[in-house]
């Protein structure tokens, strides 16, 4: 069975698309499962090991209160089910919480595919100078866990979704447009290349249909058919001068195919270069940001792609057929202008009556409009590529400005709907950094003031403000979120801390932050007041130059 130009267009986009999709979605699943493992892993055992250290003095003066109490405050941390203190001769000192859960044996459990019942099992040794004096159980509660996976893949089933709806949608409509047009044309052009090979102008005659384009086109063709039958021996004597255009138009036309070529093949790279990209997101502050910012990456670079890769190519093979039929029928006219024949007259003014000069510039226009959709795709992979070089060490110098422009673009989607962002940047000297770590920390900085302005259930404001103060260059980012209360605003910077409801936050971004500021000889200070906002300020002294 013969599969038609339009069904083969559709069904691969269709193809290219559900593979693509379920390929990121399957990626997108592992390595969220793999990192939610691995956190989950870590925490566990870090909050053992630390609270070991902080019983082992109570321990060993066998002050049973304090035991007590030490595990009543771990206790309060909202996911943790149970906390053992277990003596050098393996007696219970300290046993927190629901009966139903002490009653059931202890089994160490590894990953999180270990457990079933609910909550992850660990344990660490309470040492004192190389020997034992006794051991930490406790169990984390999953739930939080297997819920941030399961609403992980509900999103990504549900972009996915929506996505091939909608590519399916535009791909059918579109072809049709398209090949509907592409049809008429090539017919009447069998029509003119058999009258051509015949030499017999007689009975042909092309249908005016009621495309407005091509119905005016055809009429003004019929005209020139009429007046050839009759000129054809003056015509004779143009043809070379006519093949000689014919070849340059189609050397024009295989040098516009090899650039178009071209572009595809920069196309194909910024995908690849994409792709790495998100595999190189390893660091469990930038997965929680993930989610949030994968719709609207997905969004910006797909759209370019999809009207550019697959339709311009075919379209400027037909733009050079009609414009060589419109350029051919306007050199007869301008061969024949002082002869009186009332139809090359009509012609004439046919050929008048269209503004071909404005069809031919709006035409380069929308091939313009094409290029800038490249372009497009283009700075979104350049930003992503930079955020994504925060596990790498090598410095270079580099603008500031240049860094929060490009944390502006990666949360823009995050932003928009949220807040308007009022930048001053001011004139400041390059410095020495590690471009993608300092790139993370104004997209923590950013993605948390909007978090902020959110819980207001109101649209706010961020403000960016560069400046260079004593040889300091200084960096404010104020916000008009819910603001942060006096005692949390000293923890802010703690490992682990975090205000944000479970699942939603791990703690770590300002961590994070805080140690790439140090690393670059710079320091951060927090200032907040509840109901009005925060103001971080970053200062990095000119010993960086």
């Amino acid at each position: 069975m013969k599969i038609s130009l339009r069904t083969k267009n559709i069904a691969g986009i269709a193809a290219i698309e559900v593979f693509l999709l379920i390929l990121l979605i399957f990626t997108a699943i592992s390595f969220s499962t793999h990192i939610i493992d691995e956190m989950l892993s870590k925490r566990a055992s870090a909050t053992a090991e630390l609270f070991s250290t902080v019983v082992k003095d109570a321990l060993l003066t066998n002050d049973i209160n304090s035991l007590e109490s030490y595990a009543s405050e771990l206790l309060k941390k909202p996911d943790l089910e149970y906390v053992k203190i277990i003596g050098p001769e393996q007696q219970i000192l300290v046993s927190l919480s629901d009966n139903n859960i002490l009653s059931r044996a202890f089994q160490l459990d590894q990953r999180l595919s270990d457990v079933n019942d609910g909550v992850f099992d660990t344990f660490a040794t309470i040492d004192d100078g190389g020997s034992s004096l006794g051991r930490i159980e406790l169990g984390i509660s999953i739930q939080s866990t297997q819920a941030a996976m399961t609403k992980i893949s509900t999103w990504s089933l549900s972009i996915a979704t929506i996505e091939i709806v909608l590519v399916a949608t535009f791909s059918y409509f579109f072809s049709v447009f398209l090949f509907r047009q592409i049809k008429a044309v090539e017919h009447s052009s069998r029509q003119v290349q058999k009258a051509l090979k015949d030499r017999d102008f007689a009975l042909l005659s092309l249908p005016a249909g009621a495309n407005e384009e091509l119905s005016e086109l055809a009429k003004a063709t019929n005209q020139v058919i009429l007046s050839f039958q009759q000129e054809l021996d003056i015509n004779n004597e143009q043809k070379s001068e006519l093949i000689k255009l014919n070849s340059e138009l189609e050397a024009k036309g295989l040098e516009h195919t090899r650039h178009i070529t071209k572009q595809n093949d920069q196309l194909i790279k910024a995908a690849q270069d994409t792709k790495e990209i998100q595999q190189q997101l390893l660091q469990a502050e930038k997965m929680a940001s993930v989610g949030q910012l994968v719709a609207g990456v997905a969004h910006e670079i797909n759209n370019p792609i999809g009207f550019v890769t697959s339709n311009i190519t075919t379209l400027k093979d037909y733009i050079s057929a009609y414009q060589l039929l419109v350029h051919q029928s306007q050199l007869v006219v301008q061969e024949l202008s002082q002869q009186t024949h009332p139809q090359l007259q009509l012609l004439s003014e046919l050929l008048s009556k269209e503004n071909f000069v404005f069809i031919n510039d709006d035409i380069e226009e929308l091939l313009t409009d094409s290029k800038e959709g490249l372009d497009r795709v283009a700075k979104i992979v350049q930003d992503l590529k930079l955020f994504s070089r925060i596990d790498k060490n090598d410095k270079q110098l580099f603008d500031i400005n240049a860094c929060l422009k490009t944390a502006l673009n990666i949360v823009n989607n995050e932003l928009k709907y949220n807040c308007e962002i009022v930048t001053e940047f001011g004139s400041i000297p390059e410095i020495i950094m590690n471009v993608g770590k300092l790139t993370q920390v104004f997209t923590n900085l950013l993605i948390n003031a909007s978090h902020a302005i959110k819980a207001t259930d109101s649209f706010g404001r961020i403000g960016i403000v560069t400046s260079l103060q004593n040889n300091v260059i200084v960096v404010k980012i104020t916000d008009t979120g819910i603001g942060i209360a006096p005692d949390t605003l000293t923890k802010i910077f703690n490992p682990f801390f975090t205000t944000k409801p479970t699942g939603l936050g791990t703690g770590l971004g300002l961590s994070v932050s805080i140690g790439i500021i140090n690393e670059l000889n710079g320091e951060i200070s927090a200032d907040s007041e509840v109901g009005k906002g925060s103001c971080f300020t970053i200062k990095f002294p000119l010993t960086n130059v």
